[in-house]
């Protein structure tokens, strides 16, 4: 990643976990992606001597975009998320010709998305090193909810969508950041999401 001018660009790691499965490293499929955390929204009420109060809203559900290139439907080489779209990524066809059907079932995965300037550093949930820059967020409780190919320029793309609430049903945050200077200590490593 560059951080020469103070700042994350370019170059980031893009890992999509499904819950109780195994970490799969997605940036180089993707194009681009664009997580939004929802609001903390709320409105003024009017009160009859004319004052006002405020009316919170619950925070709204996040929300991340992607742009991939597929090159198969394989799951495990991080080349495409059809299988965690169609059919549980448990089920994933693993030997070729691969296949998957869409079926009702839905998964569950934790998306983590890494800038860090520390060379070395090979997947978004792993850890980096002590002095170097890193920036991570992570969303946990996310489903997959879109998958749209498209071969509009001629070029085969796929728009996918993973939505997820903001808390889960316990009341815990779902959406993490993290971060490390460069003259600090590096980021842990995320743990397994089960």
């Amino acid at each position: 990643m560059s951080y020469d001018e103070g700042m994350a660009s370019e170059i980031a790691l893009v890992e999509v976990y499904p819950f109780g499965g195994a970490a799969i490293q997605f940036a180089s499929a993707i194009e681009e992606f664009d997580p939004q955390q929802g609001d903390k929204d709320g409105e003024g009420i009017a009160m009859v001597n004319g004052g006002r109060r405020w009316k919170r809203s619950p925070e709204g559900d996040y929300e991340i975009t992607m742009k991939l290139y597929p090159l198969s439907t394989s799951w495990a080489d991080g080349e495409d998320l059809s299988q965690g779209f169609t059919d549980l990524v448990s089920n994933a066809d693993g030997s070729d010709p691969r296949s998957d059907t869409n079926t009702h079932n839905r998964d569950k995965f934790r998306v983590a998305i890494l800038w860090t300037d520390d060379a070395a550093a090979a997947t978004a949930g792993g850890t980096t090193a002590a002095g170097s820059f890193a920036r991570r967020i992570s969303f946990t409780e996310a489903r997959l909810t879109s998958f749209k190919e498209s071969f509009a320029d001629k070029t085969l793309t796929v728009d996918v969508t993973f939505k997820g609430p903001a808390f889960d049903k316990d009341a815990a945050g779902t959406i993490t950041r993290e971060s490390s200077e460069d003259s600090g200590a590096g980021l842990p490593a995320l743990s397994s999401y089960a």
